[in-house]
């Protein structure tokens, strides 16, 4: 699940990752941070690697930002990156584990079988002198086939108005206290302020330490202990448009934890004007 970059350095200088990996860079930023990801990836990126774009690599139909792509979709845009059904993905973020668990995600959701996280990031594998380029990857378009879409780690709308108020499931919120308790404004524009009812607030950034790095599982399991998580329940964790939240699922896994889902339209679809279920 994650790949420290020391590791991943001795891949590159034997040349493994040649043969079957692919290096994945799925940064992504809120509009209002006004960073551009693409651009970034351009100035500065692992040699071989390919930018992921969270914003694209989904269903254009859709009016809430970037969610899940389609099973032909997703095909599609494996084949145009140039991945395979055996490729090893490794991706990475720019600031650290940041925004790479949505791909991770994607990945798993599709039942891609390997699919690595680097701790750390681009940052890391800097820290180390690992090489950069700022040079384009050539992309060998691929024959890729989409398995079905794994339901069992994905919820809907639907759903979470079912089971918001079950003593089953547990909703965790993955957005910053002030957006949970409804202080802070939103990023998004018509949205609602406050949080899904009967949820529990655990900001995803407290689980990447100052250097971008996943926090150690002893740490982890404090941190749900300490904000009343319930690893009996399934766990569905929800954020602002369903790309945070992917790292609390992702460390949710790498604690062993099996049964949770991320809330794909998250805040963007639950905040709307129209929704009564809403708590501060």
């Amino acid at each position: 699940m994650l790949i420290e970059s020391s590791e991943l350095l001795k891949l590159y200088k034997n040349n493994i990752w040649l043969k079957n990996t692919i290096i994945l860079d799925a940064s992504w930023y809120l509009p209002n941070l006004k960073r551009n990801a693409h651009q970034e990836f351009n100035n500065a990126h692992i040699p071989g690697a390919i930018y992921f774009n969270i914003d694209e690599i989904c269903d254009p139909i859709s009016n809430l930002p970037h969610t899940i792509p389609t099973k032909k979709q997703f095909e599609y845009y494996m084949q145009e990156l140039g991945i395979k059904n055996n490729s090893n993905i490794i991706v990475y973020s720019m600031d650290g584990i940041g925004t790479s668990p949505r791909a991770w995600w994607l990945f798993k959701l599709y039942n891609h079988k390997n699919i690595s996280i680097l701790n750390g990031g681009l940052k890391a594998w800097k820290d180390i002198k690992g090489p950069i380029i700022n040079t384009a990857s050539k992309i060998t378009k691929s024959k890729y086939v989409a398995c079905e879409i794994n339901k069992n780690i994905i919820a809907s709308y639907e759903e979470i108005k079912k089971i918001y108020n079950s003593r089953n499931h547990q909703i965790i919120d993955a957005r910053s206290a002030g957006r949970f308790s409804g202080i802070e404004e939103e990023p998004r524009p018509g949205l609602q302020k406050g949080h899904i009812p009967n949820s529990i607030n655990i900001p995803f950034n407290l689980l990447i330490d100052n250097q971008g790095y996943l926090i150690k599982k002893d740490k982890i399991l404090n941190l749900l202990n300490k904000n009343n998580f319930d690893f009996k329940k399934i766990s569905v964790s929800s954020c602002g448009s369903g790309v945070t939240a992917c790292v609390l699922a992702f460390a949710l896994e790498f604690l062993g934890k099996k049964e949770w889902k991320v809330y794909d339209g998250s805040w963007s679809e639950w905040g709307h004007q129209d929704n009564k279920l809403i708590e501060q």
